[in-house]
């Protein structure tokens, strides 16, 4: 057989092995899009972080607005309904939170005197120790060095500047969540039809559906989410109200918000309802009450509530959630770390219907469960395609 035909016959045919510098381009190429995504998303965050709070946002409250229009409401004024009560909501709080601010305020040259002997009793228990602990260190290493630190003026109004431009950034993007999250809900099905006929263009799995079938996944799982916060916030705050714990209307809902924020959050919200228990009150038993109060409501969140409320819509596994939790709040600061887990959900829902990527999103968790009305779907989906 000539070279030709062994060619032509297909049995040595190098179509079915890709040259090394085909592959070496590709994985390059992939490592250049990877890096080039990162780069847009930290420069680009204030806009992706102000965009998924307002999707995450819409999939929450859009069950409330579909039962307004089935009682004949008009989608627009439904939605106004709910962001106003949504506000309404807010402003009680941010009310509250201010009045109890200011009573802290009014209050705390008291408790700055207890946080100073609190204070004096510990640096008293710490000089024994360094006391105990020098003499096991060479005499070299006992010097000290005073360091003294100078700040100018214009560096304190400087400071000032950038802290008030924050502020009015924040407010700024905080204001148009809503804004953003009225044209998503108020134009829902032109662009779940326009995702829909670019995946029905592009390929993957149950295309037809996908878009729909995402969005019933995502939205049950962050109303999950939703009602595991307000129960917490309201548990919280009702037991801090029994215990006579102050400042209850600010350290609860604070408590329910810190759920968001994987394992770190329980630090964040029981750290200072412990203070708070410390230096206003004589009562040593009350701090001790506390903690074992947020202890009891943690285990009830983490056992009972988010697995009986959110249940296996989506789920993660714990090192996806810890690599999630650093990458995105490395990324995007605090509000990384407060869309980590329902960012990675969306990777892993949206991946895990490709064929191609579901491998890949099984590393982040099992998979997830398609929606009831999906269930015929996979029979008929291999004749369609």
């Amino acid at each position: 057989m000539t070279k030709s035909g062994v060619f032509a016959s297909g049995t040595f045919s190098t179509g079915n092995y890709p040259a090394p510098g085909g592959v070496f381009r590709s994985r390059a190429l992939v490592v250049i899009g990877t890096a080039a995504a990162v780069g847009l998303l930290w420069y680009g965050k204030v806009l992706f972080v102000t965009f998924f709070f307002a999707l995450f946002l819409s999939f929450a409250i859009h069950p409330f607005v579909e039962l307004l229009e089935r009682i004949k409401l008009p989608r627009f004024l439904a939605i106004l309904i709910v962001l106003l009560l949504l506000f309404a909501l807010m402003v009680f709080f941010v009310a509250n939170a201010l009045q109890q601010a200011q009573a802290f305020a009014e209050n705390w040259p008291e408790y700055s005197r207890r946080l100073q002997s609190y204070t004096q009793l510990a640096q008293g228990f710490f000089a024994k120790f360094e006391e105990q602990t020098r003499r096991l260190l060479p005499e070299a290493d006992r010097s000290v060095r005073a360091v003294k630190l100078e700040e100018r003026a214009i560096d304190s109004l400087s400071r000032v500047v950038l802290q008030l431009r924050t502020v009015f950034s924040l407010f700024l993007y905080a204001a148009a969540v809503p804004m953003l999250v009225f044209f998503m809900l108020k134009d829902r099905e032109k662009y779940a039809g326009a995702i829909t006929r670019i995946l029905r263009i592009k390929g993957g799995r149950a295309a037809s559906d996908f878009a729909e079938g995402v969005a019933r996944v995502l939205s049950g799982y962050v109303l999950g989410e939703l009602f595991v916060v307000l129960i917490t916030a309201c548990v919280t705050t009702a037991g801090l109200l029994v215990l006579k714990v102050p400042y209850s209307y600010v350290l609860g809902p604070m408590a329910g918000l810190c759920v968001l924020v994987p394992y770190v959050g329980v630090i964040f919200s029981t750290t200072p309802a412990l203070l708070i228990a410390i230096v206003t009150t004589q009562d040593a038993s009350l701090a001790i009450k506390v903690l074992v109060f947020y202890s009891v409501v943690q285990f009830i969140e983490g056992n009972v509530l988010t697995p009986f409320i959110v249940g296996s819509r989506v789920k993660l596994h714990p090192l996806a959630v810890m690599v999630a939790f650093l990458f995105w709040g490395i990324l995007w600061g605090v509000p990384g770390a407060i869309l980590a887990v329902p960012l990675t959900a969306t990777v892993k829902v949206v991946s895990e219907r490709f064929e191609r990527f579901a491998p890949w999103a099984a590393l982040l968790g099992e998979r997830t469960p398609d929606p009831v009305t999906e269930e015929p779907a996979p029979d008929k989906e291999p004749q369609n395609s």
